[in-house]
């Protein structure tokens, strides 16, 4: 028999007298994802990030060695647009990647789909590598953006499903940063790749690492999907058969109170008597769950919903700005420092070493800073945690890419007046403002509808890769009608006007929860996914 629908608007109670809540409530069953022992949950996070530094430094770290392929393609008709196409069209392919696997993880399981995805990279990048003209290698990376795509949906929507509310933004974080190490240090060796032994290699190198990641994903990533009653999203306890405890309610003034959830402190003892015990075969499963493709209906139904929702519009298109101005400075800065700045083609790719730099900081600014943040507000407001506090974060990366989109524009435009330091510091330091704005909607977005956590993720990727598709897809045109200053310049507004949004959803996002929380309604509380 099926519990009755429910409303839940992401407000729960995240700090007790007792300590941090655990939401989800994690179960007494071995094979609860929440259950896995951290080395296993780190090794999680580490092979899903590897996946993912592979796809997006194909598809974005073409940049630097895009000059590698004008003569031959301009030989064959092709213009400056058309060969920036290799790096454009396979972002706007990221998105529509997503909007096909995530229903299709939903229905059958995460793993499977991941699984399909590490091989879909590796035959792409192998074509990528052995193409023999601009139409074969365009729909070689187009292929390969499909695959890349799972990076940014399915790969964080697994992270989520590991950990726990007050620990998702550092790991979040870690997955980011690591992935901009990684990536930073190969975009530095791209240019010596490509003038030494060619861009070919380039891409074997990708598919051999996208190879080890589908042998590191066969043995050690298991299938994170499990069904947990609404109770577990709110801090409650379930028993075995899903049914709701008494809610979450912490007393200081007295101390005798039953207890009825399960904090940081509290020793989580397995049922091994009614619950399958976790083992090698049962993780290398490839199909866990019952495929429910109900779910892949309800997921489509689910992002058109989420579509209207003034926050989530807002989280998305800012996203999807911001990733496009990344991506024009990443199609731009190559020519501007050869041409303006003299820089010889093998150093070009240095300057995004910056990057690296900016995921250190990020872990300590936007991971744990932002999980500090959440529960410094939670124990001020008795403990309870609204999801909009996550967007505290994004006040220093908004005011900075106001800042660096405006210097670019003008150092690109008068080089006569700049050094080239204007350059690298502001290419690197917009990669600081996109990431902010990345790991703060995604937290926020997952804390604010918590049954709605694939389906956000999907709206952010893919509706950002339509912007950022749009927006970059017309710097060209840009910036040779308008300037750099121009085309920049418009950028730094655009950006300023999207962090004046976010003060008003600040201020307005519990009313926005409350007001759209009939069409996040959980149908069955016994069943609710993050569908």
């Amino acid at each position: 028999m099926e519990a009755p629908a429910k409303n839940l608007d992401g407000t729960v109670q995240l700090v007790s007298d007792q300590g941090v809540i655990l939401i989800p409530t994690p179960s007494a069953d071995p094979r609860d994802p929440l259950n896995i022992p951290l080395w296993q949950k780190l090794v999680i996070l580490g092979t899903t990030c590897l996946y993912s530094t592979m796809g997006l430094t194909a598809v974005s770290g073409l940049g630097g060695i895009l000059g590698e392929f004008i003569p031959t393609y301009a030989a064959q008709g092709k213009t400056y647009a058309d060969i920036s196409n290799l790096m454009t069209f396979p972002s706007l392919f990221m998105g529509i990647g997503n909007m096909i696997s995530m229903p299709l993880a939903l229905a059958v399981g995460r793993r499977p789909v991941f699984l399909g995805s590490c091989v879909i990279q590796v035959v792409s990048l192998i074509l990528c590598a052995t193409n023999q003209g601009y139409a074969w290698h365009f729909a070689a990376r187009c292929i390969l953006g499909l695959a890349a795509g799972q990076s940014e949906a399915l790969c964080p929507l697994m992270i989520s499903e590991v950990f726990f509310l007050h620990e998702r933004a550092r790991y979040q974080q870690f997955f980011s940063s690591i992935q901009t190490i990684i990536s930073g240090t190969l975009i530095i060796l791209t240019s010596y790749i490509a003038s030494t032994v060619g861009w070919r290699a380039w891409y074997y190198l990708f598919a051999g690492f996208s190879g080890l990641v589908l042998l590191l994903a066969t043995f050690f990533i298991p299938e994170t999907k499990y069904v947990r009653p609404l109770a577990a999203y709110e801090g409650m306890g379930a028993d075995k058969d899903g049914n709701e405890t008494i809610p979450v309610r912490s007393d200081v003034e007295n101390p005798k109170q039953a207890q009825q959830f399960m904090t940081i402190h509290d020793e989580r003892v397995l049922d091994t008597v009614n619950y399958l015990p976790r083992t090698l075969a049962s993780d290398m499963a490839l199909f866990v769950n019952e495929a429910d493709w109900s779910e892949a209906i309800s997921c489509v139904k689910h992002q058109c919903q989420l579509f209207f929702f003034p926050d989530v519009f807002w989280v998305f298109s800012m996203n999807g700005i911001f990733l496009g101005v990344n991506i024009a400075m990443g199609l731009t800065y190559g020519n501007i420092l050869g041409e303006a700045y003299h820089w010889a083609h093998q150093y070009i790719s240095i300057a995004m070493s910056g990057q690296i730099v900016v995921a250190f900081v990020c872990i300590p600014m936007l991971g744990y800073g932002s999980d500090f943040i959440v529960k410094f507000m939670a124990r001020r407001k008795g403990g309870i945690h609204e999801p909009e506090h996550r967007l505290l974060t994004l006040i220093t990366p908004l005011l900075l890419g106001i800042l660096f989109s405006v210097i670019y524009g003008q150092a690109a435009a008068h080089p006569e007046k700049y050094h080239w330091m204007a350059i690298v510091i502001t290419i690197n330091g917009y990669f600081f403002t996109f990431v902010g704005a990345n790991t703060a909607g995604i937290t926020y977005l997952l804390d604010a509808y918590p049954t709605r956590g694939a389906s956000c993720l999907v709206m952010i990727c893919a509706m950002r890769g339509v912007i950022s598709f749009a927006l970059s897809y017309g710097t060209v045109s840009l910036y040779s009608k308008h300037g750099y200053d121009g085309a920049f310049g418009l950028f730094g507004g655009i950006t300023a006007a999207f962090g004046a949004l976010g003060v008003v959803v600040y201020f307005t996002g519990k009313r926005i929860r409350r007001f759209v929380s009939p069409w996040t309604q959980v149908e069955n509380t016994a069943k609710a996914t993050m569908g």
